[in-house]
């Protein structure tokens, strides 16, 4: 039997719809002919690569689609039988319909969803049960949406949380997805709550220093980390954002130092993230990719004050935009 590939972004989103792939199209191929990749959207094209040519089927879950990946993705359709690639994001769109355009053994789906494994359960419309019906609904808070359920919450808040314990630990991903193949109760499961548990309390201090460091510009919060800040908080940097955003009722951008580069999490009580994102990345010559309410750029590399200085500028823009929109309605 040939292999397959499944790429998914490393974040509960991607993660559970992952296991859902597997477990209504890929169980044959379980574990053994499955290559498992997590990564970040702005990497996807690199750690792509990993799961090879000549597969039966490969397989793109929850990843923003940009330039590179669109790119590499057009090399890979002639090596594999078969492409699928299922994404809720809004930066895909436009390279989706042009991959739809150009390559024959593509199956796409995308349109806005709350979640990933949202979408597939509305597209695909496999025969789920409660178990797998309890992790949609998880999935769904874990991008934004707020549940009614306690239980849900509480186990979004713990996958979320162990994951950002230390978001590049590939195996503790894979054993995220064996878990729930198993059917595992996450909520009580000793590795999973172990990390939540740690993650929890340095998003509390992380959380902490950004009410103290905010700086307020028109609705939004502006808070910048820098690079040692960055890589001792990695992984709860959107989580914290969201959190903030929800603590204040306002928007919220958070800029910060990594190697090489500026990266800029932004989530707002409206529409304009992706907005701020786009142009954040036309001004900068970067790149951006996210949905309306919850979106990021990566720019060049600069001093965090300058970067500042330029999310600060773009956030008045927008918002004047839309004062103006509003006023002529």
């Amino acid at each position: 039997m040939k292999n397959s590939g499944v790429v998914c972004h490393g974040d509960c989103d991607g993660i559970i719809s992952a296991y859902l792939y597997i477990k209504h199209y890929l169980m044959d191929s379980w574990p053994s002919h499955i290559i498992l990749v997590f990564t970040q959207p702005w990497r996807a094209h690199i750690d792509s690569r990993k799961i090879g040519e000549g597969l039966r089927e490969a397989v793109f879950l929850d990843l923003a689609i940009n330039k590179e990946m669109m790119e590499y993705l057009i090399q890979l359709s002639p090596k594999v039988e078969k492409l699928v690639i299922i994404d809720h994001h809004k930066s895909s769109e436009e390279f989706i319909k042009d991959l739809s355009e150009k390559l024959s053994n593509l199956k796409a789906i995308w349109r806005k969803a709350p979640s990933c494994p949202r979408l597939m359960m509305e597209a695909l419309r496999p025969a789920i049960n409660p178990y797998e019906q309890f992790l949609v609904d998880v999935a769904d808070v874990c991008e934004g949406s707020e549940a009614k359920n306690k239980d849900v919450n509480e186990v979004a808040d713990i996958i979320k949380l162990a994951i950002a314990r230390d978001p590049g630990d590939i195996s503790f991903m894979t054993y995220l997805v064996k878990a729930m193949l198993e059917g595992k109760n996450l909520a009580t499961d000793e590795e999973v709550v172990g990390r939540a548990r740690i993650a929890k309390f340095l998003l509390q201090r992380l959380l902490k220093l950004m009410s103290e460091r905010s700086l307020e510009v028109r609705n939004a919060k502006i808070v910048a980390l820098s690079l040692p800040e960055s890589r001792v908080y990695a992984g709860l940097l959107g989580i914290a954002t969201t959190e903030f955003a929800r603590m204040t009722r306002k928007d919220v951008i958070l800029v910060r130092r990594e190697e090489g580069k500026v990266v800029v999490t932004v989530r707002t009580i409206n529409d304009r993230a992706y907005r701020i994102c786009q142009e954040l990345a036309s001004r900068t010559g970067g790149r951006f990719g996210g949905h309306a309410e919850a979106a990021s750029a990566t720019l060049p590399d600069m001093e965090l004050n300058e970067a500042v200085k330029v999310v600060s500028e773009v956030v008045n823009i927008v918002s004047r935009e839309d004062r103006e929109r509003r006023m002529h309605k």
